[in-house]
């Protein structure tokens, strides 16, 4: 963020300033939350999944969203979005989004909807973490200085349960999440929170593997792409935890995991995500 003051916004306030608005059968142009140093791709993955939502009948659902981060975003200029309705069919329907600022594109994603059907399930078990309560006190004995600005900024509250030590560890991280504010939103709603949320600790994961406090300072490192496969209807005002890992990076790549699970158990989503992890030739 290009501003030390901290903004805070409860997440019906950042859903009002974020919704694309409708200029067109498959035009909308959306507005971002400031200040913002490079546009949040949460935020954009969340604008694109509220817009396909607009062009799609109400009993569908979201099942599926993939992405792909092609330039960094501004936040001062508006994103225009259009929407591709590349599938309708009976059971499953497919809509494609390209958000573009001054007329290039900066990120692309399908997205599948799939109709309510009855089927057999199974599903992992949660794991078995600290609550989001104990997680809060033991960050209040940490010598956390993490800074919260863009937490604050899109109305989400975070408590780490995994700390991020200075030393290379396991390359795991786990963090309770939760939406600031009353928000009783329908599923296009909850599911647009769960998508920027999913955004937040994901490709960050694949840095734990190295023994650099500051990977910042060490690492050129943008999202490159992004997946969420949604399991089950959320509800985002209570907290879900995020479990990531990273199984493998190489070749200036990192490629990350993530399952997201509501507090009475329930895998609610799946994530995928490969970021950039180029070394500075400039480095100290």
């Amino acid at each position: 963020m290009g501003s030390k003051e901290i903004i805070r916004h409860t997440f019906p306030e950042v859903l009002d300033i974020i919704t694309p608005k409708r200029v067109g059968d498959y035009w909308f142009i959306g507005d971002s939350l400031r200040p913002q140093f490079r546009l949040f791709g949460g935020q954009v993955v969340a604008q694109c999944l509220l817009a396909a939502y607009e062009t799609v009948d109400d009993h569908l659902t979201a099942h599926s969203m993939h992405c792909y981060f092609l330039r960094a975003g501004n936040a001062d200029l508006p994103i225009e979005l259009e929407v591709d309705p590349i599938r309708n069919g009976r059971s499953f329907c497919t809509r494609r989004v390209v958000a573009r600022q001054n007329g290039e594109a900066i990120f692309n994603t399908s997205i599948s909807y799939h109709v309510e059907e009855e089927g057999m399930s199974h599903s992992l078990s949660m794991p078995e973490v600290i609550s989001p309560e104990e997680a809060a006190a033991l960050n209040a004995q940490r010598d956390n200085n993490i800074p919260r600005n863009m937490l604050d900024l899109f109305g989400v509250t975070r408590e780490r349960i995994t700390e991020r030590l200075p030393e290379a560890q396991e390359p795991v991280a786990q963090s309770w999440f939760k939406v600031i504010g009353p928000f009783d939103g329908c599923v296009r709603k909850q599911q647009a929170a769960l998508a920027m949320i999913s955004d937040f600790s994901l490709y960050s994961t694949a840095f734990s593997a190295f023994p650099y406090e500051q990977p910042e300072k060490v690492f050129i490192g943008a999202s490159l792409d992004h997946a969420i496969w949604f399991h089950e209807v959320p509800d985002m005002s209570d907290w879900i935890l995020y479990d990531t890992y990273s199984p493998w990076s190489g070749g200036a790549r990192g490629y990350n995991r993530g399952s997201l699970w509501s507090r009475d158990g329930k895998l609610i989503a799946s994530t995928a995500q490969e970021g950039l992890m180029r070394i500075r030739r400039d480095r100290k």
